[in-house]
């Protein structure tokens, strides 16, 4: 079964709105769905796997100021600092690179922003050769 994501980008400035909604379908998906990462954890394990060649699309949020490093936590592939409620997007055709540059198999995230944070991330890919 298709999977499927859609990511709507908009700009109001004063009575002028411009709008986009973007859809990337993909052979599956990948989610973390509300996970709640304590205070105080450093580099707690959440389980996240993705191979970035296939990946067609990718929304990443928390709530509070995170790190995800991806793949190891002393030596990670890739570190993203997320801000809170600023998500990370990606899809095919941006204008700049997936910050995922290696295959993840699992994602370390560490959490001193003071309070509770609660993680999301939806992808979705396309494993056709």
């Amino acid at each position: 079964m298709a999977a499927s994501l859609t990511i709507t980008e908009s700009v109001m400035n004063g009575g002028r709105q411009v709008s986009r909604e973007n859809t990337f379908t993909g052979t599956g998906s990948a989610s973390v769905v509300g996970e709640s990462i304590a205070d105080s954890t450093t580099d707690g394990l959440v389980a996240f796997a993705l191979d970035v060649s296939q990946v067609k699309a990718i929304y990443i949020k928390s709530d509070q100021d995170i790190t995800i490093e991806t793949n190891s936590s002393s030596a990670p592939d890739n570190t993203l600092a997320l801000k809170s409620n600023i998500p990370y997007v990606w899809y095919t055709n941006k204008y700049d690179a997936l910050v995922f540059t290696a295959d993840i198999t699992k994602i370390y995230v560490t959490n001193a922003s003071g309070s509770a944070a609660t993680l999301n991330i939806e992808a979705v890919y396309d494993a056709t050769p």
